[in-house]
């Protein structure tokens, strides 16, 4: 059987953030069986649709450029696979477009957000300002120790306002939700309300991943 490999651009927001990324799979696969897509399934004793997600996002983390692989067993329009998707999804979780895949997941090097928050901004200013910002991040191995400062890149600032970016990919990853865990942390300071948005993901030359 001939298939034809596409990829999906997604937008996760709203009360969406708190699905987990397996319940997001799972979610997915009965949105292919309700809307009828015809979607390639694996073979062998266990048959599934096949989907896979290239960058997992972070429970509680809003996506706007999230992405998913599967392949098509049929010719389809672009145009209504979306529509057939989102008629099958929950409103906070809308299939944005569809083409065929230009990068590779693996090419992937980094995520920018924008957060918006409540808290002390001259505290949150001094602890962005410190040399270090260290923190705990939970691998297959343990807990790591790294200092976020060294992986930071700050976009732009306003009180309430961060726009930054950190690594991601499959070899190496950062949570942008630990830079404000540091941040309550090293500074006993309160964070009152937090809603981070992952924009953009690129890869290692500067573009775009699509």
């Amino acid at each position: 059987m001939e298939t034809k490999n596409i990829r999906v651009f997604f937008s996760k927001t709203g009360r969406a953030v708190y699905i987990s990324h397996l319940d997001l799979y799972r979610l997915f696969q009965r949105a292919i069986k309700r809307a009828k897509l015809p979607i390639w399934e694996t073979e062998g004793f266990n048959p599934h649709v096949y989907i896979t997600f290239a960058l997992p996002l972070a429970l509680g983390t809003a996506g706007l450029c999230e992405s998913m692989d599967t392949k098509l067993t049929e010719d389809i329009s672009t145009d209504e696979l979306v529509q057939r998707f989102n008629d099958a999804l929950p409103r906070d979780i809308r299939v944005l477009s569809a083409a065929e895949p230009v990068r590779k997941a693996t090419e992937i090097a980094l995520s920018e957000y924008e957060a918006e928050f409540d808290c002390d901004s001259e505290a949150f200013t001094k602890f962005l300002s410190a040399e270090h910002i260290p923190a705990e991040k939970k691998t297959k191995r343990g807990i790591a120790e790294l200092d976020l400062k060294q992986h930071l890149n700050v976009l732009e600032q306003r009180p309430g306002y961060l726009r930054f970016s950190f690594p991601s990919g499959a070899e190496f990853n950062i949570n942008a939700g630990l830079l404000f865990d540091a941040f309550e942390k090293i500074s006993g300071t309160e964070i009152y309300s937090l809603h981070i948005t992952r924009t953009a993901i690129k890869c290692s030359d500067g573009k775009i991943f699509g």
